[in-house]
């Protein structure tokens, strides 16, 4: 696959779910950027998806007829006062990477976001991990501070990076908007 290649994006679907699970299980498996240490179940996943669909948008990069890629939001913290707060998450497929999948996925995300009424979203990166730093800071995410050593894995310790990126929203908020398909 070539950078000219289309890409499209759009919502996750049931049937997805083996193909996300594949690329989030790689990261699991063989990197330390995400702290799960064992695979989820596609089973686990589907559920994640069904629950938070409504809310959250969970889209994905479909590259020549595959999934090459997952960005989607989640709640940041469960109480009330957060609810215009989402926390965001890109995985781009090993095989996908380095041809702005991440980019166009994350852009579309956070556009989401916006529309529905977020005032802003959080990220919070593995250290070290210049790619999804690099990624972050394009789309103006700022470094908010780290937790050192926050987990385990690999024989090693990893900090957490804690990102936030300002939606725009001023004023008292309105509840979010459910996603708009």
């Amino acid at each position: 696959m070539s950078s000219t290649d289309v890409v499209a994006v759009r919502f996750a679907r049931t049937d997805d779910v083996p193909a996300i699970c594949a690329i989030v299980n790689h990261y699991i498996a063989e990197t330390s950027s995400n702290f799960r240490t064992e695979p989820y179940p596609v089973e686990e996943w589907a559920e994640q998806l069904a629950a938070g669909a409504d809310r959250y948008p969970y889209l994905v990069a479909e590259a020549a007829g595959a999934v090459a890629g997952v960005a989607y939001a989640g709640p940041w913290r469960p109480k009330q006062a957060y609810a215009w707060t989402a926390e965001s998450t890109v995985y781009v497929s090993p095989k996908h990477q380095g041809l702005g999948i991440g980019s166009k996925l994350y852009a579309e995300l956070l556009e989401r976001l916006g529309a529905q009424g977020f005032r802003s979203v959080m990220a919070q990166i593995t250290q070290p991990n210049a790619g999804s730093e690099a990624l972050h800071k394009r789309f103006g995410f700022e470094l908010l501070g780290t937790v050192r050593d926050a987990g385990f894995k690999h024989g090693d310790w990893h900090g957490v990076g804690i990102w936030q990126k300002d939606l725009g929203l001023t004023g008292p908020p309105e509840p979010t908007r459910p996603v708009e398909r």
